[in-house]
């Protein structure tokens, strides 16, 4: 690739520039402060867009190279390429898109558009992205300093350069970021509070929050097996208590007729008792009849006793004293017997009561036997209807709860006495209390389990997004190791291949520049060595900082031909500040030799000087 003309129309401190470049050697002379460094920026502007973001900077470089005197903020680029084509880019800064012109036709469309760095026509081009050319190609002026702290830099970038192909990357360096940055943002087993233990813990945590909530789930199982239990149990009981409650219900409406016949069964009791009463009576009116008359016949035989007694004494002891005696009882008994006459007329006519009253006395009884009887008859007749009635109203109860209650237990509560009965009701009714009351402890558990069920949702959810938290931080560990395993494997074959071939052409570089005073180097872990006049290799940053800013050169130059088939400029600014003449002479010999378009921008006449003495054509341009 050789570029060909610039022209700036406004870009910085630079108006209506115009330069045409040469196809070997190009120096750009220019004071201080003249633009050298505005036009270089503007040829990478030209190829690659300009940022409008600070990247750190004070200013981005859109408002930086913002004309200072124009509203013309653009310019055009004309190059050609190793195989010929012809481009013309046409910048209007301001606007993202370039114009594109392929050997005068207009590609602008042809090519890819970033959202965010807009056409990448010339990446297509060449496959070289921005950073790797400022990296390789473009070798700004403040890239060299002047003192000890810039060597140690661009010791650095030497061996970045040796084993990555790239200044600013280190492979030693690089590895140990990607393994700091991939245990911050990843962790390792052996680690201890990064996102990769922490999502385990997590995980470990809420599989053992879930298992236990988990049990809810038996827990609830159980639950609606014993709530169903208890509903079934519930409606059997209601249905016993129904069934009591009708039977209950029976037995209240028949309890008027039993309460009948207990009053008629105790009006009978005091009929039967008084017939007792009435058969006492007869009793006692027949046994005072019977005893009255075995004592008149007992007070006969003793008045006959005791004459015949007194009269033998008085006839023995003859003594006319008993025989008075004797007279006097006689007397009396003849006075008792006249009274016992009067008495048995009186008898008759007490006998005719005794009858009279007797036979009231039993007419008495069997009035008492026949309402008896009557009573006897009314509760047979209650007793029947009520036989009749329990009997359609047990079998209506039965036919109604048959389906519902234990035929037994229907048999039983039919049988059961009413104060059973009304006992049974209260203990149903309790129970149904009871089970109420169960069933009100199983709504609140269940919702407690509901609620734990709930929870397990959520908390199930969040293990899967923990999961897929982790599948994403171990896919994204995995391609930390792919990385590093790439770039392991990239840096091998850079070793193996593109690492020998740099070294070559360093040699190459660095004995030219220095007349042969080194020729060899090597590169091992502790960075790049240089082979001294005596055989030995030492450390380049034993060099001097002339030196060093030869082989960083070298580097350079050597992997510009590495990474591209496309031939790209080789444009340097102040580059060789710390050269003395020979090396001067040396290395720009090296470049007229090289294929490769050079453009060096300086303040000095010192390199002007050098191609005159060496007889090197040069396009030498004057800002």
């Amino acid at each position: 690739m050789k570029i060909k003309n610039i022209k700036i129309n406004g870009y910085g401190k630079l108006e209506d520039v115009e330069i045409n470049l040469g196809d070997k050697i190009n120096i750009i002379k220019g004071n201080n402060e003249s633009g050298k460094s505005t036009l270089l920026n503007f040829i990478s502007s030209s190829l690659y867009g300009i940022s409008k973001n600070k990247k750190g900077k004070e200013i981005s470089d859109f408002d930086k190279y913002k004309p200072w005197n124009t509203d013309a903020f653009s310019g055009k680029l004309e190059y050609e390429l190793d195989n010929g084509d012809d481009y013309e880019i046409f910048r209007d800064f301001k606007k993202k898109t370039p114009e594109i012109y392929k050997n005068g036709k207009d590609v602008t469309f042809d090519y890819s558009i970033d959202k965010t760095k807009g056409s990448e026509f010339f990446t297509e081009q060449t496959g070289i992205n921005e950073e790797m050319f400022l990296n390789t190609f473009m070798s700004e002026q403040e890239e060299v300093k002047l003192n000890k702290a810039s060597q140690t830099s661009i010791i650095q970038k030497l061996s970045n350069m040796v084993s990555t192909g790239n200044e600013n990357i280190s492979y030693k360096k690089t590895i140990d970021k990607i393994n700091k940055k991939q245990l911050e943002e990843i962790g390792s087993e052996r680690s201890s509070g990064r996102p990769i233990n922490i999502v385990n813990d997590k995980i470990e945590d809420l599989k053992e929050e879930i298992d236990e909530i988990s049990k809810y789930k038996d827990k609830k199982y159980e639950l609606e097996q014993e709530k169903q239990n208890l509903s079934k149990d519930f409606e059997d009981e209601k249905y016993v208590l129904s069934l009591l409650r009708n039977v209950k219900t029976l037995k209240e409406k028949n309890s008027i007729s039993r309460e009948k016949i207990k009053i008629l069964d105790n009006e009978i009791d005091g009929y039967s008792e008084m017939q007792n009463e009435k058969n006492k009576e007869i009793e006692i009116l027949k046994s005072e009849k019977k005893e009255k008359r075995k004592s008149h016949k007992l007070i006969y035989i003793m008045f006959i006793l005791l004459i015949a007694v007194i009269t033998v004494i008085s006839i023995v002891s003859n003594q006319k004293l008993l025989l008075i005696l004797d007279g006097i009882v006689a007397l009396i008994g003849i006075i008792f017997f006249i009274v016992d006459r009067k008495n048995k007329r009186n008898a008759r006519n007490i006998n005719k009561k005794y009858l009279e009253k007797l036979t009231k006395i039993e007419e008495d009884i069997n009035r008492l036997e026949d309402i008896k009887k009557l009573k006897f008859a009314e509760v047979s007749k209650i007793e029947e209807e009520l036989e009749n009635i329990e009997e359609k109203e047990n079998e209506k109860i039965v036919n109604e709860f048959k389906d519902k209650v234990d035929e037994k237990q229907i048999n039983d509560i039919l049988s059961a006495r009413y104060e059973d009965i009304v006992d049974l009701i209260n203990q149903k009714e309790e129970s149904l209390s009871n089970y109420k009351v169960s069933e009100k402890k199983m709504e609140i558990e269940n919702e407690n389990i509901v609620e734990n069920l709930e929870n397990l949702v959520s908390l199930e959810e969040d293990l899967d997004r923990l999961y897929e938290e982790k599948e994403e931080l171990e896919s994204i560990n995995e391609i930390y190791n792919l990385v590093k395993q790439n770039l392991e494997e990239a840096y091998e074959e850079m070793k193996s291949n593109i690492t020998p071939d740099f070294i070559l052409e360093i040699q190459n570089i660095i004995s030219n520049a220095t007349n042969g005073k080194y020729k060899k180097c090597l590169v091992d872990e502790d960075g790049i060595k240089i082979e001294n006049e005596s055989g030995s290799y030492i450390s380049i940053d034993r060099l001097s900082i002339g030196t060093i800013d030869m082989i960083y050169l070298a580097l350079r130059l050597s992997a510009a031909k590495s990474i591209s088939d496309e031939k790209i400029p080789i444009i340097l600014d102040e580059a060789f500040a710390y050269y003395d003449k020979n090396r001067m002479k040396n290395i720009l010999r090296y470049l007229n030799n090289n294929n490769n378009q050079v453009i060096i921008f300086t303040c000095t006449n010192r390199e002007i000087k050098v191609l005159e003495e060496e007889k090197i054509e040069a396009n030498i341009i004057n800002l």
